[in-house]
This record gives structure tokens, C-alpha cells and sequence, in this order.
């Protein structure tokens, strides 16, 4: 178990680099863009081969390739497994290029289903002698005066090119409007010729104070379908890179190697960063819309450079690369002639099922956030790396050192009583970061949000709606980072058709409840993310008890007494946060950048200490064994 930790912390620490970074990348992009149309397109067409990345070459392929490596190498050495990775190189480069060429192809269509239909707008203005109660509330609560105003909706007509147009009369000129203006369809759907309505152009438009009474329309200042199908192309060669990155991590995993791996995912964000920030400014020096493309073409060279950082340890280890496809064409068909590549590649298929669950409820989260307010993709987006970072420190970081050992404890038939109290401890150092994590998130949404994301064009209205959404992803947390450690196992022990049941059953769900959230209720981005939590946590507590039945046992005995005053301790730390907030965080958006970040760490530095004293005084395991190592060492 010892053994188990320092692997993990030594992971965790490479892979906080890799958030870190991550995050500065993801500030970059909303102080330079904000929460808008242009963001949102750029995070749909990004989001498209992303899915399929983690999908199919970080979920199911990197661990069934780790899976079937780990076992070769244990039983006839490092030579036969590095053989082994040579061929399934081979293979996944060739399929991966035949996918690049067809994600360019079908980009437009996969935009297409994504984005709304979209109608242009047409405003004219109509003074009134009696203005509405709802007109003159409207114009009170408008700082600009120009940014919104109360208008009449006349219906839809169709232009000489076919368009949709809607038609409005408003009482007052409506700033920044242009002839490419648009509203979505979905958001007409409900009015009927001459509704009123409040349209606005920009968040200072949104009225103030006392609410209009009115439905609120979001005019975007063009339909950026088009953009986001040109930014899917440029960014589609991604996945054949991530994809090769994925493999070289989990070979450099095999021979105990888990810090290098997670570094190269820092080095795609530094490139991102500075090579999409030197590309975008030389496109346009105004970040605008266009800018976008440099940061496209910075994603491909980022996928590159993960590469680029793990080849060299990789030969140190023994890789030398030879390309082999052990492919041969008997009597018209293909067959893979190495047994243990053909289970890798079986394993892969329920693999990119179960492990694309989450992906999955995210890309169909994109599609359905498309229907509601601009700024909705980007809120979900930046949200869910914040939620990503911590799961990702503890629970990928446990479940890559868990996924090796396991595989290996498999071989022999005593070794497989061992797993589930390897698992049971695993998934209690999980929780004992996993539950603070999940407090802080939840209580403290808004103020983290807008510490790391409020400057530039990302303001206090975007930091609320995606402080709402991250408190919403919050709820499942405990789950997800628990499902990451145990969803490797079931490829160690090659069982991998169970899970991917469920993720059938899971995505019905999602569509189901994301359908009812925003098409029946009008309910806003937070309750997509709300979705996310349900079914993450409904796929941890199935992969436990499936285990159960596989192993026989999960250590209860083990798990539970640990978990429980872990909670505990989570519980004490929810009412510190909560008290904390009300008394010292109030009006936390309106504050500088500088002291939002000195108020968020002193906050975070007394809920610390809350979480640990209560830990030590229940006596958490994890704590417990942490003091007692010390205190040995300082009387050593």
C-alpha cells in the first residue's frame, strides 16, 4: 500500500502540473474571448475529436494496451512487450489516419447536428406615445440604454436567400446590432405575433433590479456554425497524436514511470498557450473571432509535443520503433496474427463504450447547451475542468498505479484475493481528497470560478452562471473520482461487456433528462451538469457491486469504517464553508483581482485546517497513518 501511495502522489503531483497549466490555458482563453458565440463555437468543434481522445485512446485503448503490456512483460520480458507495442503503434496509426481523413470530411455534419437552427434578426424601431410598464422597467434596469430593450415579435419570414428572419419593433435603438445578428429558433418557439419580449445584444443590456416581467432574447452577433466547422477540420489531426501520446503513457506505465506521462500533457498546454496566443494576436492583433484559428492550429502542434516529451524516456527503457502492422489478407479478409494484440483490440470495443460514458454525457451536454443563452457551452466547458482537476489529481492518478499492479495480480490465482483490499484502500485515499474537494466546489462555486476566470471579457454575470454549473458538477464528484479508479480493473480481469451495459442505459438517461431540462422545462445550463453528477454516480455504485460479485468481496470491512469518518469529516468542513461564506465572501465578484485571490486562499487556508483537524480528531485512517509515519521519522 505504501508502494501504491507514493506512486499516486507521484502522479498526482505530475498531473496537478498538467491541471495547473491546464487552467491557465482555459483563463486564456475566456480573457481573451469571454463567455461568447466565437468561445462557444471554438469549444464545440474542439469538443467533437476531444470525445473520441478520451473515449478511445485515454479511456479504452490505453487501458486495455496497459492491461494486456503489463502481463506480457511480467511473463516473457521487456523485449516481448515492447514488440507488442510496436504492433499496436502500427495499427493505431493506420487507423487513426483513415479517421482524421473522415472527421475532415463529415466536420459541416457534425456541426450541423450540433448547432441550433438559427434566425437572422430584423429590428426596427417604432416610437410609442405610451410606452408598456414592461418597456419603461426594461429601460430603468438598462445601464447603457443601448445594449437592450422591450420589443414587439412579428414572426418569421423567409429572405431571397431562404433564411429565416425574425422580425421585431422595438421603441429604442438596439447597440450592437448587425445585419449577420441572429437569435436561435428554439428560443421563438414559444411566441406567438405580437408577444412582447426584452432583446439584448450584450450582458449590460440585461436589465436590472426589478425583473421585466418579459421573455429574455440573447441577440449573437452572427451564426458561428461556420467558424466552428473550419476549426473542426483544422483540429481533427489532434487524435491521431493524443491517440499515439495515450499509448506511450501506458507504456511508460507498465515499467513503473507515471510522472514523465502526465508532464506531457503540461507540455500541450504551454504550447497551446503560447503558441495559439502568438498565432491568434498575428491573425488578428484584436482577438477577435478569427484569432480562434491560430489556437485551432495550436492544438494540433500541442498534440505533437506530448508526444515528442515521452519518446526519448521510451528508449531509455528499451523502445526501439519498427513498424509492424502483423496484419495479413488471407482469403479477402484482414486478421491480426498476434493473439495478444487481437484481445487488445477486442478488449477496446465495450472499453470505448464504459470508458466514454462521461465524454459522452458532455458531448451531448455541448448539443442540448446550444439551445439556451450564449455563454452556456462556455460556462459547462470551464466548469468542468475545474471539477476535472481534482478528480483527475486523485482518482486517474490512483486508478493508472491501480491498473498495472492489478493486471499482474491476476496471473496467479492467489493474487486475486489481494485486489479487493488493494481496491478498498485505493478508493479510501480517493475519498480522503475526493470529499474536501467536493465541499469547496459545491459551497464555494462562484468565488472559485470567478478567482481563476473573471478578467477580461469573462465578467461576474458569466462567473454566477458557471459557479452555478460547477455546483451542480460537485454532486457527483465522490462518484466519478471513485469510478476512475475502479473502471481499469474490469480490463485487468478482462471483463469489460458489464460496464459497457450500463453506458447504454446511461446515455438514454442523459438524453432524457437533458431533453426534459431544456426543452420542456427552459431550466438553465447547471441542471445539464446536474445530469452529468447523476449518472456518474450511478455507474460508480454499479461498477462496485458488479466487482462485488466478481471478487467476491470489496473489504467493506476495510472500505466503510474509513469512508464513514471521512464524511464526517467532509460534513464538519461543508458547515465551516458555508459559514465562511455568508460571513466573509459576500459581494465576492465585485471585488479586485487581487483581493479575490489573497480572500479565496485565506478562506481555503482556515477550511483546510478545519478538514484536517476534524480528520484527526475522528481518526481517519488515511491522517492517522500519514502522522504516525512522521512522528516515526522525526524520532528516527
Amino acid at each position: 500500500m505504501a508502494s501504491m501511495q507514493k506512486s499516486s502522489l507521484i502522479a498526482t503531483a505530475a498531473i496537478f502540473c498538467c491541471r495547473f497549466t491546464g487552467l491557465i490555458r482555459e483563463i486564456t482563453y475566456q480573457s481573451l474571448f469571454g463567455a461568447t458565440g466565437a468561445m462557444d463555437a471554438f469549444l464545440a468543434a474542439y469538443r467533437v475529436p476531444n470525445m473520441l481522445r478520451d473515449m478511445f485512446a485515454e479511456g479504452a485503448l490505453s487501458q486495455s494496451f496497459t492491461s494486456a503490456m503489463s502481463k506480457v512483460e511480467k511473463v516473457e520480458g521487456p523485449d516481448a512487450a515492447w514488440t507488442l507495442a510496436n504492433k499496436v503503434f502500427s495499427q493505431l496509426i493506420s487507423l487513426m489516419l483513415c479517421i482524421v481523413a473522415a472527421g475532415v470530411l463529415v466536420a459541416g455534419i457534425c456541426m450541423q447536428e450540433i448547432y441550433p437552427p438559427r434566425a437572422l434578426v430584423e429590428y426596427e424601431i417604432q416610437p410609442q406615445t405610451a410606452p408598456t410598464a414592461g418597456q419603461i422597467v426594461a429601460e430603468a434596469g438598462d445601464a447603457t440604454g443601448r445594449y437592450g430593450c422591450s420589443a414587439i415579435y412579428q414572426g418569421i419570414r423567409k429572405n431571397a436567400d431562404g433564411e429565416d428572419v425574425a422580425r421585431f419593433l422595438g421603441s429604442a435603438a438596439l447597440g450592437a446590432l448587425t445585419p449577420t445578428s441572429c437569435l436561435k429558433e428554439g428560443a421563438l418557439r414559444n411566441l406567438r405575433p405580437g408577444d412582447s419580449v426584452y432583446l439584448y445584444t450584450t450582458s449590460e443590456g440585461i436589465p436590472g433590479g426589478s425583473s421585466t416581467g418579459l421573455p429574455l432574447l440573447k441577440v449573437e452577433p452572427q451564426d458561428f456554425m461556420q467558424l466552428a466547422t473550419n476549426l473542426c477540420r483544422i483540429m481533427w489531426p489532434f487524435i491521431l497524436f493524443a491517440s499515439v501520446s495515450a499509448l506511450c503513457m501506458g507504456a511508460l506505465n507498465v515499467f513503473g514511470i507515471f510522472g514523465l506521462p502526465n508532464l506531457a500533457s503540461a507540455a500541450f498546454n504551454i504550447v497551446t498557450i503560447a503558441v495559439g496566443t502568438s498565432l491568434g494576436w498575428l491573425i488578428d492583433p484584436h482577438f477577435g473571432p478569427s484569432a480562434l484559428y491560430g489556437f485551432a492550429i495550436a492544438v494540433v502542434l500541442g498534440g505533437l509535443a506530448q508526444i515528442l516529451v515521452q519518446v526519448p524516456k521510451m528508449r531509455r527503457k528499451g523502445f526501439r520503433p519498427r513498424w509492424n502492422l502483423a496484419i495479413t489478407l488471407r482469403g479477402g479478409k484482414l486478421s491480426i496474427t498476434d493473439p495478444v494484440v487481437r484481445k487488445v483490440w477486442l478488449l477496446i470495443i465495450p472499453g470505448v463504450i464504459a470508458a466514454g460514458i462521461t465524454q459522452t454525457n458532455i458531448f451531448i451536454n455541448t448539443a442540448f447547451a446550444m439551445y439556451l443563452p450564449g455563454g452556456s457551452v462556455t460556462a459547462l466547458s470551464a466548469a468542468f475542468h475545474l471539477w476535472q482537476l481534482p478528480v483527475a489529481l486523485f482518482g486517474v492518478a490512483v486508478g493508472m498505479v491501480v491498473l498495472p499492479s492489478v493486471s499482474r495480480m491476476t496471473l496467479s490465482g492467489g493474487g486475486k484475493s489481494e485486489i479487493p483490499g488493494h481496491l478498498a484502500q485505493a478508493m479510501r485515499f480517493v475519498a480522503f481528497f475526493a470529499v474536501p474537494s467536493m465541499v469547496f466546489l459545491g459551497v464555494w462555486g462562484e468565488p472559485i470560478v470567478s478567482t481563476f476566470y473573471q478578467h477580461g471579457r469573462f465578467d461576474a454575470a458569466a462567473s454566477h452562471l458557471t459557479g452555478q454549473v460547477l455546483a451542480a458538477y460537485s454532486i457527483g464528484l465522490l462518484g466519478y473520482a471513485g469510478m476512475k479508479v475502479l473502471q481499469p480493473i474490469f480490463m485487468a480481469l478482462e471483463k469489460p461487456w458489464a460496464p459497457a451495459g450500463l453506458a447504454i442505459v446511461a446515455f438514454c438517461i442523459s438524453v432524457g433528462l437533458n431533453y426534459l431540462f431544456v426543452h420542456v422545462l427552459h431550466l438553465t445550463a447547471s441542471w445539464l451538469a446536474l445530469t452529468t453528477s447523476a449518472v456518474t454516480t450511478l455507474n460508480f455504485f454499479f461498477y462496485f457491486f458488479y466487482l462485488r460479485h466478481l471478487l467476491g468481496n470489496m473489504a467493506c470491512r476495510t472500505l466503510l469504517p474509513g469512508l464513514l469518518r471521512i464524511l464526517l469529516a467532509g460534513a464538519v468542513l461543508g458547515l465551516g464553508c458555508w459559514q465562511i461564506r455568508e460571513l466573509f465572501l459576500d459581494g465576492f465578484t465585485g471585488w479586485s483581482f487581487m483581493h479575490r485571490l489573497i480572500g479565496i486562499a485565506c478562506a481555503g487556508a482556515v477550511a483546510g485546517l478545519l478538514y484536517l483537524a476534524a480528520s484527526f480528531v475522528l481518526r481517519v485512517p488515511e491522517l492517522d497513518a500519514f502522522v504516525r509515519k512522521f512522528l516515526r521519522r522525526r524520532q528516527a
